[in-house]
């Protein structure tokens, strides 16, 4: 038999109702509580016996999330006829809380990639630019998320969690924007100076890892291949992939020149 899905970040400050299997009470009803964010546990829920209202304010059991057991979080209508509060005065205790519906946390392309226990958390491949200029390889690190900055691309901001272990250009405690969808395993920092500059090209994606982005704009990477070119650019040139390595490759085409322009 299947696990029931688990209650997740979306769940944050809402209602939710849970069947437990073995609740401190005799009555054949569920758990009701109110999900919340613990700095030192993480994603939890606090209430009790639904029936018995009182626990909406004098909470008796703290249930740590995700729990494999089946549960729903109710929908506004719901809670505005059976009476519950937006949130309850004792939310206060445990500082302030994340945005409760950061729309990250349902994006399909991070879906399943937040930690368990802190909905806002997830890995980012960070970087100093492309191996090949800087001689830094990339790295895997924590980020906090808790802005969009562009929804339509899949950027969002967030705070570096994780002190980066060779890294000199991003620091624990930095403010990052990543792409959310870039391809590859793992959502990718990017710069200003990159973006920038990434509408004006077509990146053929890696044929390993599917990265569709790059680490330094590709003006950087035309004069790291080509130095003697001055400020020239060339239309189209490749790159091997920052993450595999060779033999495979990208290929960067100035959407100028793919379009005749």
């Amino acid at each position: 038999m299947p696990k029931p899905p688990a209650l997740d970040g979306a769940a944050l400050l809402r209602w939710v109702e849970l069947e437990l299997p073995e609740p401190p009470w005799s009555e054949a009803e569920p758990f009701l509580g109110f999900v919340y964010l613990d700095p030192q546990a993480g994603l939890s829920a606090k209430g009790g016996r639904a029936g018995d209202p009182s626990q909406v304010e004098r909470p008796s059991l703290t249930v740590r999330l995700p729990i494999g057991v089946p549960g729903r979080v109710l929908d506004d209508d719901e809670v505005a006829r059976r009476g519950l509060p937006a949130s309850p005065s004792w939310l206060s205790i445990y500082g302030p809380q994340p945005p409760a519906r950061g729309p990250w946390r349902t994006d399909p392309g991070l879906r399943g990639r937040f930690h368990p226990q802190y909905p806002d958390d997830l890995q980012v491949l960070v970087h100093d630019g492309e191996p090949r200029r800087s001689g830094k390889r990339t790295e895997v690190c924590w980020v906090r998320v808790d802005a969009v900055v562009d929804a339509d691309r899949a950027l969002y901001e967030g705070a570096l969690l994780s002190q980066p272990h060779q890294l000199v250009t991003v620091k624990a405690g930095d403010r990052v924007r990543f792409l959310g969808r870039p391809g590859g395993q793992h959502p990718l920092y990017v710069t200003p100076e990159y973006l920038a500059e990434r509408d004006g090209w077509e990146i053929q994606p890696c044929p390993s890892c599917g990265m569709k982005e790059c680490l330094d704009p590709p003006s950087v990477m035309a004069r790291t291949r080509f130095p003697d070119a001055g400020n020239d650019v060339p239309v189209m040139f490749t790159a091997h992939c920052a993450v595999c390595g060779p033999p495979h490759a990208q290929v960067l085409q100035r959407r100028d020149a793919a379009r005749g322009g």
